[in-house]
C-alpha cells in the first residue's frame, strides 16, 4: 500500500456517513459495516473515559443499539457518524444515557 492509496479521513468520515444513510433504511449489513469500521475507536473512547476494560466492553454493545435504533428514519446522521457515534460512547461512559 502507498500513501496515496490510502483513503483521506474526509472520505473515510464521508463513507461512513453513507453506511448510516443506508443503515436508516434498514440495511443491516451497512451497519454491520458501520460497526466493523467505528468499534475500535469507539472501544477506545470508552477505555479512555472508564479506565476499566470490562467496563468498556460492557458498553460497547449497547452504544451501537442506540445508534441503531436512533438512525432509524434519518435521512442522515445528525453530524459526521464517527463523531457522533464516538458522543453516544462518551455520554454511556460517563452514566449519562
Amino acid at each position: 500500500m502507498t500513501m496515496t492509496d490510502a483513503a483521506s479521513p474526509a472520505t473515510r468520515d464521508g463513507d461512513l456517513d453513507a453506511l448510516l444513510v443506508r443503515a436508516a433504511s434498514g440495511d443491516c449489513e451497512a451497519f454491520v459495516a458501520f460497526y466493523d469500521a467505528t468499534a475500535s475507536r469507539v472501544y477506545a473512547v470508552l477505555l479512555a473515559v472508564t479506565g476499566v476494560a470490562e467496563q468498556a466492553d460492557a458498553l460497547l454493545e449497547g452504544i451501537y443499539l442506540e445508534a441503531w435504533e436512533r438512525m432509524r428514519g434519518r435521512n442522515a446522521p445528525p453530524c459526521p457518524g464517527m463523531q457522533w457515534v464516538s458522543a453516544i460512547a462518551h455520554r454511556h461512559a460517563t452514566g449519562r444515557r
